[in-house]
């Protein structure tokens, strides 16, 4: 499967339920199939997959116009009912180095020299022409979420190194940057909500490495959960819900998320952090979780094992709600096709192994 050989998964249309993904993300029950969810999934991969079910004949692939109704049509398909979508200007992002790699060292922003000429975003420049859209269209059985981030654009603006250092030697700095990037993104998230195709704020922000978060949690809940439980407010007053991405070991935070932030899902799962169906034993009755077949064995598995693994996270995480098959992070460049395909298959087998056990009963 690592190769990416085909293996003839036919992988029929599964159709949005926008009241069954509310039934599962509240936990009420056991669905009567497979939800899925994906944070993204590749634009290789998209067009894969868009080839092989013919969905984007008669169109132009090239044409940005069309762009809304291509992944319209692919998650269609593929049973999302919620999506991702890229309206400009309404994601702020750090400097890069060379590359697109991340500042480690030190960031734009060290002093309050730096602070004060740095180039902030308006988020009155942010265009929301594809949700306007969408609004247009209107399809009741789905709804479409847009990625933010906070943590890691105030990480990346002074650079880790640098924050690692400025957490103790200049907090008031700290401070102002998560203020102004806080500010960016509560203004987008308002204007997100307001759009009646819009389902769901998503906030991605990496707290962990595989063994444990890249900073104290003192730290996380003096600069970063406040404003995680004000967008997490945001959503509900407006009737959307909040989920978190965050990706290594954060877990030491996770009460505080569920209880006092209040989100109503978490996705990003790595097996040899915490196996996603671990974090459903644990948590499951107060938290809804979102993928978690590992991005590693997608990538580079057989068709049994990912079949299997497959199985095993649905027989754990399906029964009772509360969970959403998916990639463990998002579907990469470098998952083959198949693999993925393999996947959503082993689902759909499980669904109607499902259904014919309860017509027997």
């Amino acid at each position: 499967m690592g190769t990416g050989a085909n293996t003839g998964v036919r992988l029929p249309a599964v159709t949005p339920d926008w009241d069954g993904f509310m039934r599962t993300v509240r936990r009420e029950g056991t669905p009567d199939r497979v939800h899925y969810f994906e944070h993204g999934i590749a634009d290789h991969v998209m067009a894969e997959i868009a080839g092989r079910l013919g969905l984007w004949e008669g169109g132009s692939p090239d044409d940005p116009d069309q762009d809304l109704e291509r992944r319209l049509a692919v998650h269609r398909h593929l049973g999302h009912e919620l999506f991702r979508v890229f309206p400009e200007n309404a994601r702020m992002t750090a400097p890069k180095l060379e590359g697109e790699w991340s500042q480690e060292g030190k960031g734009a922003i060290t002093t309050w020299e730096e602070f004060e000429s740095f180039p902030w975003p308006d988020p009155g420049d942010a265009d929301y022409a594809v949700l306007e859209k969408l609004d247009g269209i209107r399809p009741d059985d789905m709804r479409a979420f847009h990625v933010l981030d906070l943590w890691e654009v105030v990480r990346d603006l002074f650079g880790f190194e640098s924050l690692c250092f400025a957490l103790y030697e200049n907090p008031e700095l700290v401070g102002a940057v998560f203020e102004k990037v806080g500010s960016f993104v509560v203004s987008v998230a308002s204007c997100l909500c307001d759009f009646d195709s819009f389902g769901a704020l998503y906030i991605a922000d990496d707290m962990g490495y595989k063994s444990g978060l890249m900073i104290d949690p003192g730290s996380l809940r003096r600069y970063l959960l406040p404003w995680h439980r004000r967008l997490a407010a945001l959503a509900h007053e407006k009737g959307k819900l909040f989920f978190l991405h965050a990706c290594g070991d954060m877990y030491e935070l996770m009460d505080d998320y569920i209880d006092d932030v209040g989100i109503d899902a978490k996705h990003s799962f790595e097996d040899n952090i915490v196996p996603v169906e671990q974090v459903k034993a644990r948590y499951g009755d107060r938290l809804t979780l979102l993928g978690g077949i590992d991005v590693d064995l997608l990538a580079r598995g057989s068709e049994e094992a990912i079949r299997a693994r497959t199985r095993t996270v649905l027989d754990a995480c399906h029964p009772g709600g509360g969970y959403f098959l998916g990639a463990g992070n998002w579907v990469t460049a470098y998952i083959p096709p198949d693999s993925y395909f393999v996947m959503l298959d082993e689902a759909r087998r499980y669904d109607i192994a499902k259904a014919e056990t309860r017509s027997r009963s």
